[in-house]
Parts: structure tokens; sequence; C-alpha cells
């Protein structure tokens, strides 16, 4: 009998054993299952699709009665990589069914409602106080949920077991909360904190990847973002926002290249948009893209090789990928902005010599003048009188008065007069030459998103009055964008973007004109209110008025306010850019697409030199010859016509696989395939029409062969072909093709590569340059997502690690020897002179890059930022290199690949939500970058001195930066009061040294430090924020000297001084013995005295002291802004109403007025009230 009990509870304890482990093996499985990730998109399905969704990824089976399962509505559910549990809860209690998980058994059945006898309830708030309507609350396991209603209170049954609450929400972090067992009320309010990364996308143009699996290097900045900016340009708006780029030079991390564009390449909605045009010189050069700028939704600057190489040949300078605003689902948009701009004239009269100071220097060229100290004192006035040597009025009275015709006291009276005139020149120009200038830009954007279509149009138009009183632009700005479902697995997009510009600029400026010479005391108006006109009487020798007399040559009186409003140039420019997209979804994991872009532009410049305008009647003039007996106008007179027209020509083909699928919940592959062929044609001609008739469209021929080799009468010599017609065509070709993968593992761990080949016309013969590919790697890993990472206060915190190689071009160099031919009006037939001599070897420049970063957010995201390490090495660079004599090239340099550059540098960026309340904020966000950069290998040498001057960068130095200066030591002033430098012997000398040795590497043209601090303040809906800039560690030199300059005179045969308008501190000038030790401002030497020597100045305008810091702080944005109460505008049907009111460049702090002035700091700000609906 005991045997037998024992048997029995033997067994009993042998199958309790079993059933406990069974258990806690399904309960195990049933928490693997549930930790596995499942991604889904079903609109309407049935049960059984989506039981069968469920089971493909998670290994599930689902036991369900039938007429369960056709009594339950149908499933919508859209999630992406959520565990499979909190999915299964949440679609079980929109079916009120309930589910017991055995093993992979998954048995569902109908919910019968439980008992509740105690209640939840609280308010839900955000992190600044703010109440959080709409909030879902649900309990787990349950089909018990809630929604916090307007006022953001929630409250709910519960059951009396233990349970565990979720509170979530779009853009928040959700929230879980575990009640234990009991049956009383609860009273719980929650906070709930932004989640940042949140859907937070990095757009590269070729695929859109989630910020928390880019492993390389970018920079993204939103159109809200930017809100506090005025919309007027892309340099204007990413100023300060995006660390490493300076917007001035458009330059990110530092130059990479040397005679190849430098320039981004710029990226709008996926496609390349390369706006390149000729100059008025022949170069080519790189504009920004023409696009509706209030268009913008988001700017995302890439700047290493794993963001950037998969555009190949263009990505060494970073790429700017803009994505443009659509329109939201479901919805219908009316948004409306204007904005006007006043910039008052300015001119910063002050750092100059007013009259007074101008008579002074004036009566010094006289006292110290030898020639007016003798007997030849009248004679020798006289005679400069007659050469016109000086035209001033100033040294005209003193003339005068040493010739004899005019009294000392009339001289004296004309004298004080004109010292007493002050400014009297600037501020008639401000008065009758120049205006305040007034933009004004208004924006219009129509949006109607449905289910299965989105179409957005929007129209912008700027109307811009400048500074000068005859230039202006209009410009219109029309987009429109259509995507339509054409079914569930296949998307066509369209879109259209026109651009139309209409400029007119003024030619003639009074302030920089040469054909005459003002002084302080000038004037632009008579005293009667005629203006005054600069006769040629006053301005031209004897020997010249007498050749226009005797030759019938046309008057050569200047009137600057007549002048002012001919010759005006006109500029009609126009865009457009069509595209369409294919998007085809094959599988869920597996996407086609299939797009193309064809791009048209035109630039026509037009301008009417009028015949009455001294231009015309001077180039007549100066061409016209004579036999002894009669005038030959070679040039007619009468209105001359100058036209070009520019216009280019692209289209970009792009076909392309993308995979994306996730394996077992954790693995994920990312991949895509693709192919792209580009091509873009510009062409240019312009051309010039002598006696040209606007009406009839009549113009007389002219002898080119006589202008190309006849001295004139006025001395015209030397017109060539290109000055009557010039043409220009490039055509660059690109077919790549191009791969990309990335592999995720849980979230955590991320790896990429890509790889592009790039086949190109640009490049040489010989096929191995062009076979090499572009390629990169990249790595990352989310640290806060380990399992074993528990810092509460840190949300983010990544590591970034990539490496790779990405290319540029020079698109003015060719394989092929280029020549230009010339028409030989001497002997006839055609000549030509080589340009460039053939290079087989030529190859796209490579930048090979490494990146290191940490990305990190803690405090909840109160305060996020990165920082990163960067190392670029360019190879291949193309270079100038010595030309070899023998070859016929003798001293002159041509350019191969062989350049080597470096630049190394931090970056550094921090974004603050400091206080975050309801009716208070303020947030900081900053950013920092250094940027060190060195050539490391060239071979050339400036052959002579002032080329290393003149021509830093045609001959960069190893071991320098590329942006370099050279100067000479300064040795201070001579006993004499004259500049010195020091020579290669080390000693000092007052004339060229002729030597290489002398010149010295003083600094750097391009900042090595960029720094911005953006301040946002917001109190209820009033909004104030400031952005300070700054840009440090770079040199310029100083332009604006306190010395007289000098220039060759051809009457007296030598170089003379130029006494005229010069910087103020000119008046702590040396003007006696020892003051060198005092001052290092030259004395004032003029042309007639001994000491005299042209290389004066140029010795100490190419000193170091003359060199000056760059370095700047500059205030560049002040917004205040006020959004009007909702309940205010709802009764209009406005959304949002928004006033602006922006100050931009309001002041800078520069190390010196002259740094200051040559920075633009004393410009006056511009002024601009802004306006913002949405309806």
């Amino acid at each position: 009998m005991k045997k037998e009990l024992l048997t029995r509870r033997s067994w009993t304890l042998i199958l309790l054993s079993l059933l406990l482990s069974w258990s806690c093996l399904s309960v195990a499985n049933a928490q693997s299952i549930g930790e596995k990730k499942v991604t889904m998109d079903l609109k309407g399905a049935s049960v059984k699709t989506f039981f069968y969704v469920m089971e493909k990824q998670t290994g599930l089976n689902f036991i369900c009665s039938a007429d369960l399962v056709k009594s339950l509505p149908p499933v919508i559910v859209k999630v992406n990589k959520k565990p499979a549990l909190e999915v299964l809860d949440m679609v079980m209690a929109s079916l009120n069914c309930k589910y017991v998980i055995n093993g992979t058994l998954v048995t569902v059945t109908r919910y019968e409602r439980e008992v509740q006898n105690r209640s939840l309830s609280g308010l839900l708030t955000d992190e600044k106080g703010e109440i959080l309507p709409g909030v879902s609350v649900r309990v787990e396991g349950a089909n018990i949920q809630a929604v916090t209603d307007d006022k953001g209170h929630y409250s709910l049954k519960l059951p009396v077991h233990a349970c565990s609450v979720v509170y979530s929400f779009i853009g928040m972090k959700s929230s879980k909360i575990v009640l234990a067992k009991g049956t009383s009320p609860i009273q719980k309010n929650v906070r709930m904190f932004s989640d940042n990364t949140l859907n937070e996308v990095v757009v590269t143009g070729y695929q859109t990847i989630s910020k928390e699996r880019v492993t390389g290097s970018f920079s993204k900045v939103t159109a809200d973002e930017l809100k506090t900016k005025r919309y007027d340009n892309l340099s204007q708006l990413l100023e300060g926002e995006v660390p490493g780029f300076n917007t001035s030079s458009s330059l990110i991390r530092g130059t990479t290249t040397m005679n190849g564009d430098a320039s981004p390449l710029y990226v709008i909605d996926g496609f390349p948009v390369e706006n390149t045009r000729y100059n008025q010189y022949g170069s080519l050069e790189e504009k920004l893209p023409q696009l509706n700028i209030e268009d913008i939704k988001s700017i995302t600057v890439l700047k290493d090789a794993a963001a950037a190489s998969i555009y190949g040949a263009r990505a060494a300078n970073g790429v700017v990928v803009i994505v443009t605003k659509k329109a939201e689902k479901k919805r219908t948009s009316v948004s409306f902005s204007s904005s006007l701009t006043w910039h008052p004239y300015s001119f910063y009269d002050k750092r100059l010599t007013n009259a007074s100071d101008m008579i002074d220097l004036e009566k010094e060229w006289a006292q110290e003048n030898p020639n007016l100290q003798g007997g030849q004192a009248a004679s020798y006035a006289q005679s400069l009188l007659d050469n016109k040597v000086y035209t001033s009025q100033g040294i005209t009275n003193i003339l005068n008065y040493y010739a004899g015709n005019l009294p000392q006291s009339t001289m004296e009276d004309n004298l004080n007069s004109l010292a007493s005139r002050g400014y009297q020149y600037y501020k008639d120009v401000s008065k009758y030459a120049k205006r305040d200038a007034f933009y004004q830009q208004y924006y219009l954007t129509v949006g109607r998103g449905s289910e299965h279509n989105n179409f957005t149009a929007s129209v912008s138009y700027r109307n811009n009055r400048l500074n000068d009183r005859y230039s202006s632009n209009n410009a219109w700005g029309v987009d429109l964008k259509d995507i339509l479902d054409l079914n569930r697995w296949l998307t066509v997009e369209v879109g259209d973007y026109s651009y139309f510009n209409k400029q007119k600029t003024q030619t003639f400026d009074p302030l920089s004109e040469n054909y005459y010479s003002y002084e302080p005391y000038d004037r632009l108006k008579n005293s009667d209110g005629t203006n005054y006109t600069y006769t040629q009487d006053s301005r031209l020798s004897n020997s010249n008025l007498s050749i226009i007399k005797n030759n019938g040559l046309y008057n050569l009186d200047i009137t600057p306010l007549d002048e002012i409003s001919r010759n005006i140039r006109n500029l009609d420019s126009f865009t457009n850019r069509i595209y369409g997209k294919l998007n085809a979804n094959i599988f869920s994991w597996l996407k086609y697409n299939v797009m193309f872009q064809y791009e048209y532009s035109y630039d026509k410049t037009k301008q009417l030199y009028d015949k009455e305008s001294y231009y015309v009647r001077q180039f007549v003039d100066k061409y016209a010859t004579s036999n002894g007996t009669s005038t030959t106008f070679n040039v007619p007179y009468g209105d001359i016509y100058y036209r070009s027209n520019q216009t280019s020509k692209a289209y970009t083909f792009r076909q392309q696989l993308n995979f994306d699928r996730t394996f077992g919940g954790i693995h994920n592959i990312v991949a895509l395939l693709g192919h792209e062929v580009r091509k873009n044609v510009l062409d240019y001609d312009n051309s010039t029409l002598y006696d040209y008739d606007p009406q009839m469209l009549t113009y007389a021929l002219v002898n080119q062969g006589v202008l190309n080799s006849t001295y004139g009468l006025l001395g015209g010599y030397g017109l060539s072909s290109n000055d009557f017609a010039y043409l220009r065509y490039i055509d660059n070709r690109y077919i790549s093709v191009y791969a990309n993968a990335a592999y995720t593992y849980d979230d955590r761990y991320m790896a990429t590569a890509s790889i592009r080949w790039d086949r190109s016309n640009l490049w040489g013969t010989n096929s191995k340059y062009q076979k090499n590919p572009i390629w990169s790697l990249g790595a990352a890993w989310n640290i806060n997502r380990e399992k074993w990472f528990h810092v509460s206060w840190i949300d983010r915190l990544k590591f970034r690690l990539s490496y790779g190689i990405a290319g540029n071009v020079a698109k003015n160099a060719a394989p092929y020897m280029t020549a230009s031919y010339f028409k030989n009006t001497n002997v006839g037939g055609t000549y030509g002179s080589v340009t460039s001599r053939p290079n087989p070897n030529l190859r796209w420049e490579k930048t090979t890059t490494t990146n290191i970063a940490f990305d990190f957010a803690v405090l909840h995201n109160r305060l996020s930022g990165s920082i990163e390490y960067y190392n670029k090495m360019g190879v291949d660079l193309l270079a100038n290199t010595m030309g070899v004599p023998t070859e016929g090239f003798g001293y002159n340099t041509y350019m191969i690949n062989n350049g080597k550059m470096r630049n190394q540098g931090i970056e550094l960026s921090l974004n603050g939500q400091i206080i975050n309340t309801r009716d208070f904020g303020f947030n900081v966000s900053t950013n920092f970058s250094y940027n060190k950069n060195k050539v490391v290998y060239v071979n050339v040498t400036a052959p002579v001195y002032y080329l290393q001057l003149d021509y830093p960068q045609s001959y960069p130095v190893i071991g320098n930066p590329y942006t370099s200066i050279y100067a000479y030591k300064w040795a201070g002033l001579s006993a004499d009061g004259l500049p010195q430098v020091y020579g290669d012997d080390g000693k000092p000398t007052t004339q060229n040294p002729s030597s290489l040795g002398a010149i010295k590497y003083v600094g750097s043209t391009e900042p090595s430090r960029l720094a911005s601090v953006n301040l946002d303040f917001h109190y209820r809906d009033f909004d104030f924020s400031c952005l300070w800039v700054y840009k440090g560690g770079y040199k310029m030199r100083n332009t604006d000297l306190a010395m007289l300059n000098n220039s060759y005179n051809s009457t007296m045969y030598s170089y003379m001084a130029n006494i005229g308008p010069v910087n103020k501190n000119i008046i702590h000038r040396w003007r006696t013995s020892g003051d060198e030790h005092n001052t290092d401002i030259p004395r004032a030497v003029f042309g007639e005295s001994p000491l005299f020597s042209d290389a004066s100045y140029t010795i100490y305008s190419y000193s170091d002291i003359n060199v000056i810091d760059a370095s700047n702080l500059r205030l560049a944005n002040v917004s205040l802004s006020y959004a009007l109460p909702r309940q205010w505008i709802s009764h209009v049907h406005l959304s949002n109403a928004r006033f602006q009111m922006n100050m931009e460049n309001v002041f800078t702090f520069a190390h010196s007025k002259s740094a200051k002035y040559l920075l633009g700091g004393y410009n006056a700000p511009n002024y601009v009230l802004g306006l913002y609906l949405d309806f």
C-alpha cells in the first residue's frame, strides 16, 4: 500500500514537473517570439491575411474558429519594426479579441469583458507642460484603451489584477507604468518627452536613410529651422547652419582642388543641377541653382566619402541635397508669404581724406616741388597746365598762381573754399547717383493631397530696386509637381520648374570710373542745379585738344549724371527643368525606379552703347586716323550694340533597383544598384555691331584688319577678332554604374559600402583612367541600444567611422591639344596658338577621406550634438607644372594630375533646449569647425618674384595652405620716411627685392575657424532670435592704404604720384626726421621729388605690415516674430498668421577699421518686414 502510494506521488511529481517545464518553455518561447520585430502595411485586409503576415515574420501559428474569422472586421495596421506582441495587442484590441500563446500556437477567441472595478485617470503633458490631446492610453494584453481629450485628461476602467499601461503619441517617446493588484482608484499624471529621432531621415538623392543607420557625415537643416531668416538665396540661408561650410567661398571642409571646380554639387529632388556659365573673361564658373527658395523643405549637406561618394566624380567638394515641399495627404493647403526689404545706401567716406586733407596734400606738393622754387617756376607751371599733368581744381589753382594767371589772394580764397567742402563729392553721389535699395518678395503655394494623388504648385516673384539708380531686376519662379499612385504598386511623379529673370545693370559708376579723376571737394551738380561737366579742356593736354580740333573728332566732355543713365546692360534669363519619375514596388522589399530630367536655360545679354555717351565718343576718336588732309573714322560714329547668348542644355537619365528587407526581425539589408547617363552642353557666343540703328536693325561694316594693325590719332591700336565676335562651346558627357549596400544588425551595428564607375569625355584617352572606381566603406554603432547600456540620462550615443574616395573634375580641361586660331591681318591667312598641350593621362581628381564621429543626445534630448574628425587627402589634383622649353612652352606652366593636398579638421555641433516651458523657451544651437589645409606636393616654382606675390595659387608652395598670401618682411621707415622691407640678404631696402628669398608666407585667405551661435527665445506667441557668425584664422591684403599710389604719365614719360582720395590715416604720415620711430605711414613723396620711386608703393603694399587679420564676429541676423492666436484667425480660415521683422548684417567686430571696411562691416544693414499666412 505504501509502495503504491509512493508510486502515485512520484508520478504526480513527475507530471507536475513536466507541466511546469513545458509551461516555462512556452513562456520563454513566447517571450523570444514577442521580441521579434514585424513590419507591415495593411489597409483593410482580412484577419486571415494578418495571420499569414504574422506567421511569415514570427513563426507563430494561429488557431481561430472559421465563424469568428468571418465575423471580424478588416484589419488596418501600419508598423515598422515593432515588437510582435505589441502589434498583436494592438490588433486584437481593435478586433475585440483576446489570445493565448502556447509555444508557437496562438489561440484567438472573442473577448469577454472582465469585471472592472477600479479606475485610472490623469493628465498628459509634454516636457514644456503643454497639454497633449489625442494620446493613446492602452492596457497591455487587454482590450482596454482610451484617448486623452482636448484638455489632456484621460480616464478608463482597469481590472483588479496587476497590469501595465502604455502611453503613446506620435513624435513622443512611449511611456509605460506598471500597476499592482488593487481596487482603489488611481490618479496618474504622466509627462512625455519628444523623440527627436523618430522618423528622422537623411536624403542623399539616391535613397532615403534613417538617421540612426547613417555611417557618413552629414548636416541637415529643415525649413522650420530656417524660418527666422529671409528667404533670399542658398548661401544666405545656410550661413552659420552647417559646420565646416564657408558660404562666402562655397567651400565645405576647405578647398580640395587647385584648378578644378571647387564648389559643391547641388541636388534638387534627386537630380544633380549644375548651373555652369561662362563669365565675361571666358572662364567657367559655377553659380547657385535656380529654385523657389521658399519651396525648400530640407537641406542636407553630405561631407565625407561614405555620404557623398555615390555621386562619383563630382563629390569631392561635398554635396548639397535639397528636398522641396509636397502637399500633405487628405488636405488642401494654401500658403502665402511676402517680405519687404529696405537696404539704405551707405558709403564709408570717413575713412578717406576730406577736402581739407586733400588741399593740405596739394599745398605740400607745391612746397616740395623744386621746379616751383626758382626762376623757371612760371614756365614750368604753365607747361604742367598745358599738358594737364594735374587736373584737380586745387593744383590747377596753385599752378595758375605760379604761372602768373592768378593773384595769390584769389588762389587762397579758392583753396579755402575748396577745403571747406568736406566730403562734397560723395554726398552728391549719394544724393544724385545712388538710392536706397528696396527688395520685394512674394510667394504663393497651393497643395492638394488625396489618397492616391499629390499636387503642389508654387509661384514666387521678386522685384528688386538696387542701390545704383538705374539697376534693377525682376524674377518669376513657377514650380509644379504631381505624384499619382496608378495602383498599389506603381507611382508616377512629374514636375516642371521655370524661372524668368529680367535684369538691368547700370554700367557707369561715378565712384569707380577711369575716364576722369575726382576729389572730395568736387561736385556733380552746379550751383544753378545743372549737371556738372568735366570738360575736355580741363582734362586733356593741349596737344590732344589740337588733334581733336584739327581732325574734327568728337567732343570728349564727361557729365557723370548724364552718363549713369546710358549704356544700360540688359540681361534676360530663363531656366526650365522638367522631370519624370516612375516608381514600381515589385515586392514589399524590392523596388525599381526610373527617372529622367531635362534642363534648358539661356542668358541673353544686350547692351546698346548710346552714341551720346562718353564711351562711344572716345572709342570712335581713339581709332580715327588721318592722312594729313582728311580724317577717317575707322569705327563709325553711332550706337554700338553688344549682344551675347549663352545656352545650356542638359539631361540626366537614371534607373535603379532598391532592396530593403529585414530577416528574423533583427537583420536588415538595404541595397541599390543603378545606372546613370548625364550630358551637359554649353554654347556661348557674342558679337558687337557698330553704327547700329535699333529701329531699322541696320549696322555698318568695319575693316577689322585696319583696326587690328593701325594706330589711331588718340592711341587706339590692336582690336582683335574677339572684340567683334567670340565663340565658346563645351560638351561634357558621363555614363555611370553604381551600387550601395548597408547591413544593420538589431538597430545596433551598421556597415555600409558603395562603389561607382564613371566614364567621361573629360578624361584621358588611356582606358585605365576610365575604369578606376570611386568607393567608400562605413560603420556605425548605436551604443545606447546595447542591453548592457543603462545610463538613463543618455538618450543617444552613436559612433561612426568611414573611409573612401570621392572625385572631382575640371570642366575646362581636355585630354587633347587645344588651340586658338586668329586671322592674320598683316600677311593674311590664319595663325594659331596652343592653349594647352595634349594630356592623354588626364584623369579625375581623387580625394580620400577618413571620418570619425560621435553623435549624442542627453537629458531627454534636451542637449544633442556631434563631434567629428576628418582627414581629406587629395591626390591626382590638376596642378600647374613647369613647362619644358624644348617643347616650345618656354617658362609657361601647364596642368597635369600631379598635385597633392591635405585638409584635416574637427567639427562640433551642439543643440540645447535650455528652458522649455509652456509660455517661455530658450534654445541655443552652436557649431564650430577647424580646418588645416596644406599643399603636400606640386612641381612648380614661380620663375619671378612678382608672380609669387600676384598669383600665389598658380604657384603653390609645399607645406603652406593653397590659399596662401605672400609678402615682404616689413623693415620700417627709412630716415627719409620711405618704406623699407628686408631683402633676401636680411638687410633693409627701399627698392623691390628681386628674388623669391625675400618673400615670406604670412597667412591664408581662407578661414581655418568657423563658428556660429543661434539664440532663440520665445514667449507665448512671440519669438526672438539672433545669429552670430564667426570667421577666424585668416588674413587679407589691405588695399585701403594711407599712401599715394602712382601711375605712368605719358606726357611726362615717367611715373607720377596720383594725388587723389586716400585713406585718412595719411594725416599721420612721416613729416620730419625722427618720425620713423613713431609711425609706419610713409611720407608723401611726389613725382618731382628726387626721393620718388615707383617701387615705394609696391613694396609698401606687398609688405607684411599690410597683411591684416581678417578674423571677425558678425551679428548676421536678428529676428522678431509674432504669431496671431488661433482663436483670432480661425474665423477667416487661417491656420497660421505670423508677422516677422529682421535685421541682416547688423554689425561686425573686426581687428581693425581697415579689415572691417574691406569685410563690408560699415555697410548699412538690411531691414526686413515679412508676413506669413497658412490657410
